[in-house]
C-alpha cells in the first residue's frame, strides 16, 4: 500500500452490511485501540447508510440481518434497495483494520458473503494503491 493518508472508493448498501458484520467479529477480541478504530468504522459506515445499531437480549451480537444486529433505517421506512452506493473515505489505518478484519472473515467456511468480503477488500486495497 502507499503512503497515502486517505483514499476513497464506492460501496453498496449489502456492502457495508457485511463490513459491518466482519468488523463486529473482530472487535470482540481486539485490543482496546484496535477496538475503538473498528467501532468507529462501523459507526461511519452505519451513518452512510442509515442504519441504526441496536443490541437485543444477546448482548455484543451485532450480525447483521437479524434483530439483535444493525436495522436499517431505509429497510423500516420503505427505501432498502442492497444496490445503493455510497463513497465511503478511510484513513490508512482504518482501511488497515477493516482489510484484516475482512480477511479474517473470508476464512470462515460458513460465511456465505466471503465473496461480497473479497471483493470489498480488494477495491479498498486498490484505493491506496492508486
Amino acid at each position: 500500500m502507499s503512503d497515502r493518508d486517505k483514499a476513497n472508493f464506492k460501496m453498496t448498501r449489502n456492502e457495508a452490511r457485511v463490513v459491518i458484520a466482519a468488523l463486529s467479529d473482530e472487535e470482540m477480541t481486539a485490543s482496546n485501540d484496535r477496538g475503538v478504530r473498528l467501532q468507529n468504522v462501523q459507526d461511519h459506515l452505519a451513518a452512510e447508510f442509515d442504519f441504526d445499531e441496536h443490541r437485543g437480549v444477546e448482548k455484543g451480537e451485532m450480525a447483521a440481518g437479524d434483530d439483535s444486529g444493525w436495522l436499517d433505517n431505509d429497510a423500516i421506512f420503505g427505501g432498502n434497495d442492497p444496490d445503493d452506493t455510497e463513497r465511503i473515505e478511510l484513513s490508512q489505518a482504518e482501511a488497515n483494520a477493516v482489510t484484516d478484519a475482512l480477511a479474517s472473515f473470508e476464512l470462515g467456511e460458513s460465511h456465505e458473503n466471503a465473496g461480497t468480503a473479497a471483493n470489498v477488500r480488494e477495491r479498498i486495497q486498490n484505493a491506496f494503491e492508486s
